[in-house]
């Protein structure tokens, strides 16, 4: 109730912004907790909440699943991705402003091969900016690919380590193009994936562990530093 109370006295709006809000699901008795915070913040008038998360099957699931207490507790807005040229511009002034030099089509390089995925556009770009001397080069940008890849390989040995034979069958059937109707026959006997029913398990559990994404009715690995992983992993 606080921010309310300041609000209220200081006779001001009050915005607050709590950043990885899908963190509220693993707490103690999580539930109450959401019912509890509901109940409290549907009654504030003059303060606004800004929910972010960045694992978007995890944040669907706390506003969008009936049987939770934040079901449709406010719009939902899907942040798209930062542009190239935002960033490219970014890049090359970082570099500038610390006496080095990139060129804007080797920054826009770097957008393109993360996707534009804003923490890899910043690590890799950081690594291009370790590697580089005074000018940023080709071969500054293959090593610091390189380098995010190995930086990033544990992890996705961790995340990969527990997956059944017919989940990883599914992720190079991904790797290779197919992004719907995996319950074909010649998708299911290529990929090794079993019956349409098996497909619809192995599926949900991907979901689940957020090692792919739906897009327009479309199966993604949203990772674009573990799609080149997995890539290199299994000769693709």
């Amino acid at each position: 109730q606080l921010p309310e109370k300041i609000a209220q006295k200081k006779g001001i709006d009050v915005v607050v912004c709590i950043d990885e809000f899908q963190q509220i699901a693993e707490f103690k008795d999580s539930k109450a907790f959401q019912k509890r915070l509901r109940s409290v913040w549907q009654l504030q008038k003059s303060v606004s909440y800004c929910l972010f998360g960045s694992k978007k099957h995890l944040m669907n699931e706390l506003f969008e699943k009936k049987s939770l207490p934040f079901y449709k507790f406010g719009d939902t807005v899907y942040l798209p991705k930062i542009g190239t040229e935002d960033w490219v511009d970014y890049i090359c002034g970082r570099f500038e402003a610390t006496g080095k030099h990139i060129s804007a089509e080797l920054a826009g390089k770097i957008c393109r091969a993360v996707d534009n995925h804003s923490s890899y556009v910043q690590q890799l770009a950081w690594l291009v900016w370790i590697h580089t001397d005074e000018t940023a080069t080709e071969q500054d940008f293959e090593g610091a690919y390189q380098d995010i890849i190995d930086q990033n390989t544990p992890l996705f040995e961790k995340q990969t380590e527990s997956l059944t034979a017919y989940q990883m069958n599914f992720l190079r059937a991904v790797l290779e193009g197919v992004h719907r109707e995996f319950t074909t026959r010649a998708v299911l006997q290529k990929y090794k994936l079993g019956s349409s029913a098996n497909v619809s398990i192995v599926k949900r559990a991907l979901l689940k562990k957020e090692l792919i994404e739906m897009e327009k009715r479309q199966v993604v690995i949203p990772d674009p530093v573990m799609e080149e992983w997995l890539r290199r992993e299994l000769g693709l």
